[in-house]
């Protein structure tokens, strides 16, 4: 009776905080939903023609997140992503997956091995592969190894989204300088193309 009387109130906290969690990560969810409604995509391509070409490997910076998003969710190019396995990642990812990507949950820094082949079969799958080039821990604007390794490994193209919205909000002390573009801005992309596959 003891022992029930214990452990009772420590379950309802555990449900009650994985209700919080749930419910943070729908409202992030609708703030998303909220701003894409409002936003606008002007897109450059460079080597390709238009964005049914894009495919293989596919990069923005950190920075760019919410910019980057909106570009694959407005042209229904989603595919895969990968994504930190940290509480962030996975609020992060559970919005992924509702704009329509499949999500992989991952990072250089864990169980590597794992995460490659997974994202080799992702890009053999959906013909896309969807990834923060600067990783979930920068440093900023600097291309980790992995991502040209995949495109190389894969055979497949390695692309650049370019993301510049008109007007954003910066998070001047984070490491990225991460940006949430503000209603109504114009989102201005630039689609690289980095490496063509071999074939």
């Amino acid at each position: 009776m003891m022992l029930r009387w214990l452990i009772k109130p420590l379950t309802l906290k555990l449900k009650k905080g994985a209700f919080l969690k749930h419910l943070a990560r729908w409202l992030l969810y609708g703030v998303v939903r909220l701003l894409f409604m409002t936003y606008r995509l002007r897109v450059e391509y460079k080597g390709v023609a238009d964005a049914s070409q894009i495919k293989g490997v596919v990069y923005f910076w950190h920075q760019q997140i919410i910019a980057g998003m909106y570009f694959f969710f407005k042209t229904r190019r989603t595919g895969a992503c990968v994504v930190s396995p940290s509480n962030d990642g996975r609020m992060v990812g559970f919005v992924c997956q509702k704009l329509g990507f499949d999500v992989l949950y991952g990072s250089h820094h864990k169980e590597t091995i794992k995460l490659v082949r997974s994202a080799l079969n992702a890009l053999k799958v959906s013909g896309r592969l969807c990834l923060v080039g600067d990783g979930s821990r920068g440093p900023a604007f600097q291309l980790q190894k992995g991502v040209s390794f995949l495109a190389e490994k894969s055979d497949t193209p390695l692309m650049y989204i370019e993301c510049r919205p008109q007007w954003a909000f910066t998070f001047k002390k984070s490491w990225d300088k991460f940006q949430i573009p503000l209603p109504f801005s114009k989102i201005f992309v630039t689609v690289h193309v980095c490496k063509r596959s071999s074939s």
